[in-house]
């Protein structure tokens, strides 16, 4: 998976945070991508680093505070 996907999906999966949290969350990504390709890895290699969208998005949304299967409950009920 390259950035510019990651990106997209990670933003899409926390969009139940609120504006600024999302913000600074996708730019600390983007970041962590940017100097590990500058140490040397691909794109994908330090995406791979943070395992899996779901798992990742777990564990932010479990930081704060907000349950990780907010999403699909929301759909489910919507």
């Amino acid at each position: 998976m390259d950035k510019n996907t990651f990106m997209r999906e990670l933003e899409r999966s926390l969009s139940v945070l609120q504006e600024s949290e999302l913000r600074d969350i996708l730019s600390e990504y983007e970041q962590h991508i940017d100097m590990k390709v500058k140490s040397g890895l691909s794109e994908e290699e330090a995406i791979a680093d943070f395992g899996s969208i779901p798992e990742l998005t777990a564990e932010i949304l479990e930081a704060y505070h907000v349950r990780g299967d907010y999403a699909s409950v929301r759909e489910d009920t919507g």
